[in-house]
């Protein structure tokens, strides 16, 4: 079948992120293959009608690369190794052997799609996905309009696989080849995820990946399988996560907000301090969620400067609004890194700790009841309490 196809009269317009029309779309992308699910089908195929130009791209002599999903077949696919595994879901790396398809715009108005090279990814598969549940379907379209709105700051997401093996289906995912988050801090893009009306819901440091591209490191957030639109919040009163990250207020029962996302990035910060994870010497059960709520918090390591314990405290707080937005995070922190290089006065940090089987780092269901409402510790509120000191936090 040929990859040209006749353009219609003024489907194609690049200053407004219109490719073509549903009748313009090559038939090679959209015919000849099926997920063996309905809804998985018709999802690629709506991302494929509603192409866009991806804004993120690595060859400068072809700016305008067409972004939507691909259904690929699982023999494309070769050196399947499992690398990673949480509580719901594992990951694998793999080499794709046709590497992501471009299609270039030629000057007779057709498409032709560019040949790739084979490239290294990551395959997420969520455990027992052969029947597509709800929670399969959020993760995959939420991680798609987000990187799809936001294509360079997020791993890029290629399409969707199935394991003939296990019939499990896998999203096809840029490879973070640097692995996850645990001993350096970086400006990530939380505040892009607030923006577009999602919060995370399962922030934590497993979740915020490194990736190396154009000479550059690049912080990721990551695993979306528990995110959610603001306004649309559920209302069972499941707990889903890693514990020391929760919000106090989450774990007593309180709707998920935005300012749970920060409580939990301010738990990361004290982790970026120590280069342990919060908590590790601790069972992760019911008696730390009552000092949690009581307002026990991770310790800083020893040297760490008043202005980013003071930051972190802001996040920490029991009290949702005393808590900066996202928004006010990434300013504070792109502050700190041109103007006063906080990086280099965070102390020299040790990794070497020994967690104790009890302290779990995989996202876990939780459930409590009767727990005491939040309060700050004495050490949080003083810090909060001094206005001049919030004011120097701040900038």
């Amino acid at each position: 079948m040929s990859n040209s196809i006749i353009n219609h009269e003024n489907c194609y317009r690049p200053n407004d992120d219109k490719l073509w029309c549903k009748e313009c779309v090559p038939r090679c992308i959209i015919e000849g293959w099926t997920s063996g699910n309905n809804g998985i089908d018709e999802f690629i195929k709506d991302t494929i009608y509603n192409a866009k130009y991806s804004d993120d791209y690595e060859d400068d002599n072809y700016p305008y690369i067409p972004l939507f999903l691909e259904w690929v077949p699982f023999d494309r696919f070769k050196d399947v190794k499992q690398i990673g595994e949480g509580g719901f879901a594992k990951v694998y790396s793999a080499t794709w052997i046709d590497g992501k398809a471009d299609y270039k715009r030629q000057n007779d108005k057709s498409w032709k799609k560019e040949e790739h090279k084979p490239i290294k990814v990551a395959l997420k598969k969520l455990n027992d996905s052969q029947n597509i549940s709800a929670n399969y379907l959020n993760e995959i379209k939420t991680l798609w309009n987000i990187y799809s709105n936001d294509n360079h700051n997020y791993l890029k997401f290629y399409g969707i696989t199935k394991d003939t093996k296990t019939g499990e289906f896998m999203m096809i995912i840029q490879l973070a080849v640097r692995g996850n988050l645990r001993s350096i801090l970086s400006i990530h893009d939380l505040k892009n995820l607030h923006k577009l009306g999602y919060f995370h819901k399962d922030f934590h440091s497993g979740n915020i990946l490194q990736n190396s591209a154009k000479n550059t490191i690049n912080t990721c957030v990551s695993d979306f399988g528990l995110s959610g639109q603001s306004n649309k919040q559920k209302s069972d009163n499941k707990i889903c996560g890693v514990l020391p990250y929760i919000a106090p207020e989450v774990l007593n029962g309180e709707p998920y907000t935005l300012s749970s996302d920060v409580y939990s990035f301010g738990v990361i910060m004290t982790e970026l301090t120590s280069g342990k994870p919060p908590f590790y010497n601790r069972k992760h059960e019911i008696s730390l969620v009552l000092e949690i709520c009581n307002g026990i918090r991770p310790e800083f390591e020893k040297g760490t400067p008043e202005f980013y314990k003071k930051l972190a405290y802001r996040c920490m707080s029991a009290v949702p609004n005393q808590r900066p937005t996202a928004n006010e995070l990434y300013d504070i922190l792109l502050f700190w890194h041109d103007a006063s290089n906080a990086d280099k006065e965070i102390p020299n940090i040790s990794t070497s700790y020994e967690k104790i089987p009890d302290a779990i780092y995989t996202s876990r269901v939780f459930t409590f009841s009767n727990l005491p409402k939040p309060v700050n510790s004495s050490i949080i509120t003083s810090y909060l309490e001094d206005e001049e000191d919030n004011k120097d936090c701040q900038f």
